[in-house]
């Protein structure tokens, strides 16, 4: 049980998670907060490179593949932490320990970034309560949520097929692939959806209806099977490392958003749900902005935040490969001489 929900389970949450909300837009719909985003994007690697510079050692031989896993979700939300623990094969109880870890990291963090004085009239267009709400719930139907397992389950398969056909430095960037095929997928449905589909409210709907939900409910069932399947000692062997690692990860990674941002002129609300994107993903993000009343920034929010499941496996476990892992490798070589 505990094999198919780890290899099966988890990567159609992912792909269900990214295909009711139209990716497309958000190079349309997001304005500055999807600059700000990618200031955040550069400020989590940035600071994953400087954490593990300092702590990296102290994690152990895994400690590279936690590191990747929280480069990931501070990229764009908790679902790449998953996604890549799985495509780098982390042990249960190292997945466990730095999910314990993140969790609670970002509720401190949540705190943080809330306090921060911004009081959104620097915004230039606001929309009201109204508009932010006139988009229609999602009213899943038997066809909708068949089309999304079948969705799910085609991207899952095109993503692996890719990945099998690149050259080896790229083995395990199934589940990379499988979000950009899932995207694609939600792309399409939302312009095939606008063309010819059905409309409430003079909206049209997704054809993925209760993808979100259904995709929620299967990464719940993947944290459970982890959590059962796992001692509560070894969830917390990565002790005080792991908590300053993520310290000087999120650390540098609100630096140098802020900075990017002020330097660019972004207003301080937007950097901070941006933030919140990349930390969170759109869910929470979405929540602080209704939460301070910046109602033009939610629908950003569930914007930008969807661009980050799409991206952040795939930068998780780039980082990971290509610097992390030698970074370790490097300094086992210099302790031994």
């Amino acid at each position: 049980m505990t094999w198919q929900v780890l290899e099966l389970g988890m990567p159609m949450a992912v792909a269900m998670s990214l295909l009711e909300t139209d990716v497309a837009r958000v190079f349309t719909d997001a304005g500055a907060t999807l600059k700000a985003f990618w200031f955040g994007a550069l400020g989590t690697v940035l600071g994953t490179l400087v954490a593990f510079k300092a702590v990296g050692s102290l994690l152990g031989p895994g400690g590279w593949k936690v590191a990747s896993s929280l480069c990931a979700t501070y990229v764009g939300g908790s679902i790449n932490y998953a996604a890549t623990a799985q495509a780098l094969g982390m042990s249960p109880s190292l997945l466990a320990a730095g999910m314990a870890a993140d969790n609670l990291a970002m509720a401190v963090y949540f705190g943080v970034i809330m306090s921060i004085p911004a009081d959104g009239k620097e915004l230039s267009t606001v929309k009201s309560t109204a508009e932010v709400q006139s988009e229609p719930a999602a009213n899943p139907t038997v066809e909708s949520l068949a089309l999304t397992t079948a969705a799910a389950a085609a991207a899952c398969m095109t993503g692996n097929w890719i990945a099998s056909a690149l050259p080896p430095q790229f083995a395990g960037s199934g589940l990379a692939m499988m979000a950009v095929v899932a995207s694609i997928f939600s792309a399409l449905g939302a312009l095939v959806s606008r063309k010819w589909g059905q409309t409430t409210n003079g909206i049209s709907t997704s054809y993925f209806e209760g993808a979100q939900s259904f995709g929620g409910l299967l990464m719940l069932l993947f944290f459970s099977v982890v959590g059962a399947s796992t001692q509560v000692k070894e969830a917390l062997a990565g002790g005080w490392p792991l908590f300053v690692f993520i310290l000087i990860l999120l650390s540098v990674h609100l630096g140098v958003t802020l900075a990017l941002g002020r330097w660019s002129r972004i207003p301080m609300s937007t950097l901070l749900i941006a933030s919140n994107a990349n930390v969170g993903g759109p869910a929470t993000a979405a929540a602080m902005a209704s939460a301070r009343r910046w109602q033009s920034l939610v629908r950003p929010a569930v914007l930008v935040g969807t661009l980050g499941y799409t991206i952040g496996t795939a930068v998780g476990c780039l980082v990971g490969t290509q610097f992390l892992q030698p970074m370790l490798q490097a300094s086992l070589l210099v302790s031994r001489t």
